[in-house]
C-alpha cells in the first residue's frame, strides 16, 4: 500500500486541487478501460468537490457517460430526504452532468436496513458479475469523523468487524439512527483511495491515523491491499501529519 499526503492552504485550494486530481485520475483510468467505478462520500467537503466537478472547468473534461457512481454509505431516509447522501449528490453533481441513469446506483435506503443493504449487495454483485471476491472498485472517497469513523463505519460498531458482507446495515447508538455502509473487505480492495478531511477539529484524528498509532479508530483500518491512499487536507487538518 502506498500513501500520500496532499496539503493546500484553505479549503477552496483543497476543494480544487482535489477536483483537479479527481478530473485528472478518472481521465486516466478511462484511457486504460471502458469504464470507471466512483464510490463517493457524503459531509460538506465532498459536496464542495462535487460542485466543482459539475461546474464549466471540469464537467466538459470528464466522459460521464462511462462513469459508474456508487455510494459508501447512507442515512436510511428517502432519496429525498434532506439527510440524504444521494440527494446532496444528486442535486451538487449528478442533475448539472451528461450521465446516464443507469449508472448511478444509489443505496435505497427508504427500504428496512436489513433488506436495503441486501439490495445494494446484490447491485454490486450483477455490476461486477462476482459473487464470491469482494470486487475492485477504481476510485473511492472518504471522510474522516473527528471520532475516527469513515464511512459509516463507527467505533464500538458490529460492523467494523465484519469480514464476508460487503455491504451491512448498522444501528448507530450515539446518533439514534440506523444507516447502510460499504464494509472493510470491499474498502480495502480499492485501486484508490482519497480521504477528504478539513478543519482543525480533524488534526489530531488525522495523525493518529496517519501514524496508525491507534488502529482501534476505523479509519486506520482502511487499508487497501493493492491500492492507494492519497489524504487531501487543508493546513488545518494537516498541520501535524504535513513533515511526516
Amino acid at each position: 500500500m502506498k500513501t500520500h499526503v496532499k496539503t493546500f492552504q484553505g479549503k477552496e485550494n483543497l476543494l480544487r486541487g482535489s477536483a483537479k486530481y479527481l478530473e485528472n485520475l478518472v481521465g486516466e483510468i478511462l484511457f486504460q478501460k471502458e469504464r470507471c467505478t466512483l464510490v463517493l462520500a457524503g459531509g460538506s467537503t465532498p459536496k464542495g468537490v462535487y460542485e466543482l466537478l459539475a461546474s464549466k472547468e471540469f464537467n466538459m473534461s470528464i466522459d460521464w457517460s462511462n462513469v459508474h457512481l456508487f455510494w459508501g454509505d447512507e442515512r436510511c431516509v428517502p432519496p429525498d430526504h434532506p439527510d440524504s447522501n444521494y440527494r446532496m449528490a444528486k442535486e451538487a453533481l449528478i442533475d448539472h452532468i451528461d450521465i446516464p441513469p443507469e449508472n448511478v446506483k444509489r443505496i435505497p435506503a427508504e427500504k428496512e436496513p436489513a433488506e436495503a443493504a441486501r439490495g445494494y449487495e446484490e447491485t454490486i454483485k450483477r455490476f461486477f458479475s462476482e459473487t464470491t471476491q469482494p470486487p475492485v472498485f477504481d476510485i473511492m472517497l472518504l471522510g474522516i469523523g473527528e471520532d475516527g469513523h469513515t464511512a459509516s463505519l463507527f467505533p464500538g460498531t458490529d460492523v467494523i468487524d465484519e469480514k464476508e458482507r460487503w455491504v451491512k446495515e448498522v444501528y448507530v447508538e450515539k446518533l439514534d439512527t440506523h444507516r447502510i455502509t460499504l464494509t472493510f473487505p470491499v474498502i480495502n480492495r480499492a485501486k484508490n483511495v482519497i480521504f477528504l478531511v478539513a478543519g482543525a477539529s480533524k488534526a489530531e484524528i488525522v495523525k493518529q491515523i496517519y501514524n496508525r498509532t491507534d488502529t482501534t479508530f476505523p479509519a486506520a483500518r482502511v487499508v487497501p491491499e493493492n491500492g492507494e491512499i492519497v489524504y487531501f487536507l487543508d493546513r488545518e487538518a494537516g498541520c501535524k501529519v504535513e513533515k511526516l
